[in-house]
């Protein structure tokens, strides 16, 4: 459930617009050929989760490549990558509110309400994260429901044809970008490889939460294209929030724009949680320190003063978001790949100096 509202996180209000903009009405088929592509993602990562045998991802690394290089790559890892990701959600969550929501509110206030909440329940430990994800992850589903499938009256199917209009090109470009955001940051999972008793479990965990928030996507995006068409969700920022404005019946069931929000609110603290949880825990394992507890403040502090540096605006992002694809896939294809080999080429030549 923790996993299922990371993944849903930032995605969740700019995923149909980013589509649209390359694939058009065909958005949709993008996410299909992403959650297959997923699958095949997790088994390489299930093959590193194998690997640990009950020790962190960051013991396993130092056993691997030894304790300065594998400490140097984890370090790069997570400064580059989770840690980065966190910066990036912090600001894009005051872009939202100080835009849609709360217009007069300064982004500092967004980044100190919710930087408090996040590293109060990072320092309860995951087991206090999970039990509050179990909590909120059925309100989640039921704000979804309550919101997008009001939409069903006003949709009209003739918006998602011609399928096919523009060939397979593309929709696997757009698939692209769903793949680099957010499911091959699922790696970052990999953290948690020693928290479940059995492997499996990690794998069985991580392929329920891509099917989760995969088709929850594309039940919102073929709703969304169905409602505005892909020619309107293309040119708004965000599509999701501003879609359900559109709900109004008798005057009375209206006013939906409110909880969409609420719902994205939810998913990024825990989106934010879990990249804060990873990053402490990695960065105190490197510098051998008792706990991660003295960090949490020192790299949240770190978050507040970057949030207004990461982009001076929102041309700046879409410019780049392209890009982003890419830049991920180095840390969620490349790195689990060079680990998986890198233990490959360990273990056959410890296999020929014993024979």
């Amino acid at each position: 459930m923790w996993f299922v509202m990371y993944q849903l996180g930032s995605a969740f209000l700019v995923l149909p617009s980013t589509l649209a903009t390359v694939a058009k009405q065909d958005a949709w088929l993008s996410i299909v050929i992403v959650i297959g592509l997923q699958m095949l993602m997790i088994g390489l990562y299930a093959a590193i989760a194998t690997k640990l045998n009950n020790q962190s991802l960051q013991a396993y690394m130092a056993s691997l490549l030894g304790k300065w290089l594998g400490n140097a790559v984890l370090f790069l890892f997570i400064a580059c990558y989770p840690f980065f990701i966190f910066m990036l959600v912090l600001r894009d969550l005051s872009d939202f509110l100080t835009t849609s929501v709360f217009p007069e509110t300064p982004s500092e206030a967004v980044y100190a309400l919710m930087l408090i909440a996040v590293v109060y329940i990072v320092r309860c430990g995951v087991s206090t994260i999970g039990r509050a994800a179990e909590l909120f992850f059925f309100f989640v589903l039921t704000l979804f429901v309550l919101g997008y499938f009001s939409l069903l009256p006003s949709a009209n199917l003739d918006n998602l044809k011609p399928v096919f209009e523009f060939g397979w090109k593309p929709i696997v470009q757009a698939s692209l970008t769903l793949i680099g955001f957010p499911y091959v940051e699922s790696v970052i999972f990999l953290f948690f490889g020693n928290q479940l008793d059995k492997p499996g479990k990690w794998k069985i965990a991580v392929r329920r939460a891509s099917l989760i928030s995969g088709s929850m996507f594309l039940i919102m995006t073929v709703i969304v294209i169905a409602v505005l068409n892909e020619g309107v969700i293309s040119n708004l920022t965000y599509p999701s929030y501003f879609t359900v404005r559109t709900i109004n019946i008798a005057d009375f069931y209206e006013r939906f724009e409110v909880i969409v929000a609420l719902l994205w609110y939810i998913t990024i603290f825990f989106r934010l949680s879990l990249l804060l949880y990873v990053s402490s825990t990695g960065i105190a394992t490197i510098f051998r320190l008792k706990n991660h507890y003295s960090l949490l403040i020192p790299l949240a502090l770190i978050g507040y003063s970057m949030g207004n540096a990461m982009w001076p605006n929102k041309a700046v992002v879409i410019s780049a978001f392209p890009i982003w694809a890419y830049y991920s896939m180095i840390f969620g294809i490349l790195f689990p790949l060079f680990i998986w080999l890198a233990d490959k080429v360990k273990g056959g030549f410890a296999s020929k100096t014993n024979q």
